[in-house]
């Protein structure tokens, strides 16, 4: 059963690893977000502790600024509804809580992606929102930022991540946390080449100033 669940984390931190760390495959990501190359977050590759509190962090706030802007660009306007989705994925305590919104993470990217034109679609949204919904927009936009930033770096840390389990057995108690982090790592990579390179020009449309150095700030509290 260990080597099963050794093997099963391995690939999927290898499939997040390989094409992450392949430039020719990150579709512009790494030159799309201001500040993506400043740093990374705390923690060294290869300590599955750190690499997990930041995934985690990372992957709640996607979570929530997905929320927001699905909601905004399809015209959801339960606010109690989006307060309990919200609430409950903040509250989320392990990797098994933060999966079970694993679908619902799909979906709201979706949203951002199938659009044919999402820096005009989101720009439509903000000009008719009132100032509370405009500050809710532009804190999911900062942190959607901030997210594909630590999205990068927490892709770049993976391969140390698969060094490290395959040297160090006892990383084994972190499996199943480490498959599901790295499942939904993956994810996000694959809609941020779509929407990441609409950022700088959304943010510049609305008068967003983006984070200095995105992969080292800190996320905005995000609260309807």
């Amino acid at each position: 059963m260990k080597m099963r669940n050794t093997m099963a984390v391995l690939a999927a931190l290898t499939a997040l690893a390989v094409p992450m760390t392949a430039s020719a495959q990150f579709g512009g990501l790494m030159k799309a977000v201001p500040g993506v190359g400043g740093g990374a977050p705390a923690g060294a590759s290869g300590n599955a502790d750190a690499f997990l509190a930041n995934a985690m962090l990372s992957t709640k706030n996607v979570m929530i600024a997905s929320t927001l802007l699905s909601a905004a660009l399809q015209n959801r306007t339960d606010m109690a509804a989006l307060k309990q989705k919200i609430s409950g994925i903040s509250n989320a305590q392990s990797f098994k809580e933060v999966g079970a919104n694993k679908a619902e993470l799909a979906s709201d990217l979706n949203a951002m992606t199938e659009q044919k034109d999402l820096v005009g679609a989101l720009s439509q949204t903000y000009q008719n929102a009132n100032a509370e919904q405009k500050k809710l927009i532009g804190d999911a936009l900062i942190n959607l930022g901030v997210g594909i930033a630590r999205n990068v770096v927490l892709a770049q840390q993976a391969p140390g991540m698969v060094s490290g389990l395959s040297a160090n057995p006892m990383m084994l108690r972190r499996a199943g946390e480490l498959k599901m982090a790295a499942e939904l790592i993956g994810m996000q990579s694959k809609s941020f080449v779509t929407i990441a390179p609409a950022l700088p020009k959304l943010m510049t449309a609305l008068k967003i100033k983006a984070p200095a150095a995105s992969a080292t700030s800190e996320f905005q509290p995000m609260k309807p």
